[in-house]
């Protein structure tokens, strides 16, 4: 078989392997040694097993990941959920969808602690959905909304998706944080005017609350400044130069503990259990990246990468309509792959192709991100509708039908990015 052949069908494989639910790090590690085995022979295959794990962890780049995870888990262990919400829906409630703006920030602004989709999602359905169901919002679109509020966790930083990205590419992680911010903040504020039109047209299904007082208001205030602190302070210093990435991460982690025990939260239970679930986080997130950095190499010594390249060369076509196929390939992905699966699988592959076509792999990376993001909404296997499901109690098919309006919001804000690059390195 020819090496390209022999690429493909390693491909193919993986992809099974993943429907499979074989955990993708371990399906990656494995079919990246066999290939190589075949390609190069086992000495080859063995020594580069051998030394991706130490080469890959052993970095300073990598020392960010279980910090801003330690961060994220202990905020969300401690239950800061619902004086985000509260805080929020004091200033919205009143407006005609405005439970569900509240919701929408919430989730931006948990997500600008954990960094991870399923658990903004989870989080926030325990305090949000009992508030929005007994307001008469319509349940299934309410628990679209925290679905798709849920899915912004991985577009705000910190984020492990920028994360992960940028250790497979070698682009600045810091920056890749900062060009997520504003697209983050878009989405939100995406997510807002679906609710304000809806209320607006549909008042049944997105009415009114009561208005708080400003006594009320100032009160949620008091519950959420300090945790509103420290998440200016971790961006605001990246941004900034103040600090890099793995200091920020340093910064974030010390004072979610610092945050924690001044507002009385911190126990010695949930300090472990947090620690444990940082943990197990980590751990997985370093079987994927070894697993991928392994199968990057099986499709280098396949030729894969060049293959494409000289195929795309060879077809001529405008940069335009390579992004547009790239932009389908991944929404097809994004239906039926998790988030980390699919830029793991993909953008070793995808990443040559269109920084040689001239485009920002910065911009690259929030756009690889947005379109996952939509890939966790989308059926057949949208993930945070499916955890929706069973944190709500309510069928698959009710949430997929609330979250079309957000979809429809994604596709909106997918064209901004694309149509509008510069906007993504505002902050650069």
């Amino acid at each position: 078989m020819s090496l390209t052949m022999v690429g493909i069908i390693g491909i193919a494989i993986l992809i099974i392997l993943i429907f499979l639910r074989v955990p993708v790090g371990f399906a990656m590690g494995i079919i990246g040694f066999l290939g190589l085995w075949y390609l190069r022979g086992f000495g080859q295959a063995a020594m580069v097993v051998g030394l991706e794990p130490y080469s890959q962890v052993a970095v300073y780049t990598f020392s960010c990941v279980p910090l801003f995870v330690f961060m994220g888990t202990l905020i969300a262990n401690t239950g800061i959920g619902k004086e985000l919400f509260d805080f929020a829906s004091s200033f919205l409630g009143h407006i005609r969808g405005g439970l569900g703006m509240a919701s929408v920030c919430a989730c931006g602004i948990f997500a600008a602690i954990c960094g991870h989709s399923q658990a903004t999602a989870i989080t926030m359905s325990k305090v949000a959905y009992p508030q929005l169901k007994a307001h008469g919002y319509d349940e299934g679109m309410s628990a679209g909304a925290l679905a798709a509020g849920g899915s912004i966790g991985v577009m705000i930083p910190p984020s492990m998706g920028f994360i992960l990205y940028g250790m497979l590419t070698q682009e600045s992680i810091g920056k890749l944080f900062m060009a997520g911010l504003l697209p983050g903040l878009l989405q939100v504020a995406l997510f807002c005017i679906v609710f304000g039109i809806v209320g607006y047209l549909r008042p049944n299904l997105a009415p009114a609350a009561e208005k708080a007082s400003w006594k009320t208001r100032l009160g949620t205030l008091k519950n959420t400044w300090p945790v509103l602190a420290l998440m200016i302070i971790v961006l605001g210093g990246i941004y900034m130069g103040w600090f890099t990435t793995t200091e920020a991460g340093a910064i974030g982690a010390f004072g979610a503990v610092i945050v924690s025990a001044l507002d009385r939260r911190l126990t010695w239970k949930n300090l472990v259990e947090s620690m444990r679930d940082a943990v197990q986080t980590c751990g997985m997130i370093i079987m994927m990246l070894v697993g991928a950095h392994i199968f990057m190499r099986f499709l280098t010594a396949a030729d894969i990468p060049n293959t494409i390249n000289a195929f795309i060369s060879g077809v001529n076509a405008p940069r335009g309509v390579i992004l547009l196929g790239i932009v389908v390939a991944y929404l097809v992905m994004g239906c039926v792959l998790d988030i980390f699966a699919a830029i793991l699988l993909t953008v070793p592959i995808f990443y040559p192709v269109m920084t040689s076509l001239g485009f920002s792999g910065i911009w690259f990376g929030v756009l690889v991100v947005a379109l996952m993001e939509m890939g966790e909404i989308t059926p057949p296997i949208g993930m945070n509708v499916f955890v929706l499901s069973s944190a709500c109690k309510l069928e698959v098919g009710k949430i997929f039908r609330g979250v079309i309006w957000f979809i429809i919001a994604d596709i909106i804000f997918i064209l901004i990015l694309c149509l509008f690059p510069g906007f993504t390195l505002l902050l650069q």
